[in-house]
């Protein structure tokens, strides 16, 4: 699946398939291949932006940016790898590459951090909160 610029309904026209372009605030790609792959993304604020891409099967990657200007890249490659990201704050950046099986990602990163991972291996787990 790909999302590109947001769209919402315009309300004064009657044409259903007539569509209003949002203010690009938040910028999305999700790209997904395999079974069974699952994305929750939620972005509150401004300016934020994510990048998550899946090959594999049974990955999951969810991601929380709440405030202005923060980034996130995720990407996953084998299966049942996991990632939990929150961002909260401003200029916050997170590089998230897992290859492999079964390794877990869990980052938090609250008021304005930089965090870069490349997990290669099976069964890897690591847990960050940066303030």
């Amino acid at each position: 699946m790909l999302l590109g610029a947001a769209k919402a309904p315009a309300a004064d026209i009657e044409d259903n398939r007539s569509f209003q372009e949002l203010p690009v605030t938040l910028q999305t790609l999700l790209e997904s291949s395999g079974r069974g792959n699952l994305i929750g993304l939620v972005q509150l604020g401004s300016f934020n932006h994510a990048t998550l891409m899946q090959s594999g099967n049974d990955n999951s990657a969810s991601v929380l940016q709440t405030g202005s200007n923060n980034q996130a890249d995720v990407a996953q490659y084998g299966g049942n790898n996991r990632v939990a990201l929150h961002q909260a704050g401003i200029r916050n950046q997170a590089a998230i590459t897992q290859i492999g099986n079964d390794n877990l990602v869990q980052l938090n990163q609250l008021g304005s951090a930089s965090f870069s991972i490349e997990q290669i291996a099976d069964g890897a787990e690591i847990t960050i909160t940066q303030y």
